[in-house]
């Protein structure tokens, strides 16, 4: 995912730099999203739904 893209479903005045989020259902980490050059995304995840909605979204994603 471009970070456009990530920062479109965020606050407009939100800017990241060689960040790294995570999300988490409960006390379970369940995704972590790794920016490394300001231009794309890794997201690491355990939860199966968020790579499916990822594949749909993003068909040009690549699995590492």
């Amino acid at each position: 995912m471009d970070t456009l893209t990530l920062l479109s479903l965020t606050t407009p005045f939100l800017q990241l730099i060689d960040a790294e989020a995570r999300g988490f259902a409960g006390d379970e980490l369940m995704v972590v999203l790794t920016e490394f050059d300001s231009t794309s995304w890794d997201i690491r995840t355990v939860d199966e739904r968020v790579l499916s909605d990822l594949r749909h979204h993003h068909p040009d994603a690549e699995a590492l």
